[in-house]
């Protein structure tokens, strides 16, 4: 067949677009509503999903983020700041209204607030989720009204912040666990590391190279505790009978027993950690060591539960945290302060 006649039979061919106008249309309306979903999802990124870090003074910025903390019906926490200064009890609280130059938030467990309250000076904490993680949010400000709308509900009034200082990650929030609440504590380093064959099932683990037991054996202590990793203390006499030797960049897995006494439980946690900085303190000659958690684990769960020593590894979360273990600092952090709802009255 020649290139002419190809051509003809080419050009002589119909096309019926009557045939096919119904898929069309249908693709059509589509691919619109998939153009329709895009934008508005880019426009809703562009408003929500990037806030300045640090300090935040721009009205515009910060009025969207106590708005978009509202949608979101995120929980304030409110530290009140007492005259001496030494105890700040705090108030959980829930959004209610937004206004151009206030908020209000209801106090929950609580029925009423003592008008000597008005003018107090306070810290608000509250968190919004952003790309499926969180921010977190901190400002000073003062209880500029007091309302009972109903019998049992109480509301304050707060002015709209100038400030917001924007606290990307949970890391943070740094504390030494309070002594009731840190249950007992493990180390592993060096030939007391487990294979890495072995590290789904503790029972085949080698005996702990130090220990945290309360009022049994106590030769390390944790100084400061963070959802991305902790600082810890060795005695020079540890040092010494043990014949210890730590070096940066090394690798160690910790244990942790805490008490969660919001569910009145034990939560244990395993912690893979590489070694940040190691230095020897000049009078006491005690080591310490900063770890960085790489990941972690937590008893199997479910199915996998009833197999004496499981254990299941977890990647940090996408700000390099424990999550888990976050959320508990950051209730202890706050409870450190809490006082009884009975001094507000």
């Amino acid at each position: 067949m020649t290139l002419s006649a190809i051509q003809q039979s080419f050009y002589s061919r119909a096309f019926d677009i009557k045939a096919v106008e119904t898929w069309l249309l249908v693709l059509a309306v589509i691919v619109a509503v998939i153009a329709i979903f895009m934008i508005y999802k880019a426009i809703r990124a562009r408003q929500v999903r990037y806030f300045p870090h640090g300090n935040i003074t721009d009205v515009r910025i910060i009025q969207r983020v106590i708005r978009e903390a509202f949608d979101q019906r995120r929980p304030f926490e409110v530290q009140v700041q007492t005259e001496t200064g030494q105890r700040r009890p705090t108030l959980r609280c829930s959004p209610e209204y937004t206004g151009q130059n206030s908020l209000t938030v209801e106090i929950s467990g609580l029925k009423s607030l003592s008008e000597k309250w008005l003018g107090r000076n306070i810290s608000v904490f509250f968190r919004i989720q952003l790309d499926g993680d969180f921010t977190y949010y901190t400002f000073d400000s003062r209880i500029d009204g007091i309302h009972h709308p109903q019998p049992g509900i109480c509301h304050i009034t707060l002015p709209m912040p100038s400030a917001l200082e924007n606290r990307q990650k949970r890391s943070f929030l740094r504390m030494a666990p309070p002594p009731e609440f840190l249950l007992a504590a493990a180390l592993w380093h060096a030939d007391n590391m487990p294979p890495p064959e072995k590290l789904n099932d503790i029972t085949l683990w080698p005996r702990p190279q130090l220990l945290y037991m309360p009022e049994r054996m106590v030769q390390f202590q944790i100084l400061d505790l963070s959802a991305g990793g902790l600082r810890l203390s060795i005695t020079s006499k540890v040092m010494r009978s043990m014949h210890l030797q730590f070096n940066s960049s090394d690798q160690f897995i910790l244990m942790l027993d805490l008490f969660d006494p919001e569910n009145n439980k034990r939560l244990r946690f395993w912690m893979q950690c590489r070694a940040q900085s190691v230095w020897v303190e000049h009078s006491s000659r005690d080591v310490h060591i900063g770890l960085q958690f790489k990941s972690w684990a937590r008893p199997r769960e479910g199915a996998d539960a009833t197999k004496p020593g499981g254990v299941e590894w977890l990647r940090l979360s996408s700000a390099n945290e424990v999550e888990p273990l976050g959320n508990w600092i950051m209730r202890r952090h706050l409870e450190l302060f809490r006082e009884t709802p009975d001094d507000f009255m």
